[in-house]
């Protein structure tokens, strides 16, 4: 406990001489502010205002007309596995669609729907 006061007293101490040090410079500071200010011409009106947000220059060089938009991947349509008795298609991906569970829930097999590559063509 006793090494917790000392150490919170240094503290004390070093803040005092942190502000002694400030107040010490404080005019050289000053100073040297107002003769870079008169050099380059700034006013104190402009200092009081906010920064201007930096803009990033925009790419000049031409893409492609093909390539796909950046972290955007081209949309690829997948053919048709299976087709059901009213001509609706699916890819096989994704959820089965309505008309496809409902045969299914009929009794029917996804193979009963599934087109066949040989006579696809």
């Amino acid at each position: 406990m006793n090494e917790l006061v000392k150490l919170r007293q240094q503290i004390a101490e070093m803040e005092k001489q942190a502000a002694d040090l400030q107040k010490k410079n404080r005019p050289a500071v000053l100073a040297q502010l107002r003769e870079q200010m008169a050099a380059y011409g700034i006013t104190s009106e402009e200092l009081s205002r906010p920064a201007a947000k930096a803009t990033k220059p925009k790419a000049t060089l031409a893409k492609p007309a093909a390539s796909p938009a950046k972290g955007k991947k081209p949309v690829v349509h997948s053919p048709a596995k299976y087709r059901g008795p009213q001509g609706q298609e699916w890819s096989g991906r994704g959820t089965a669609p309505k008309w496809l569970n409902d045969l299914l829930a009929g009794g029917k097999t996804r193979e009963d729907f599934l087109i066949r590559q040989d006579t696809a063509a």
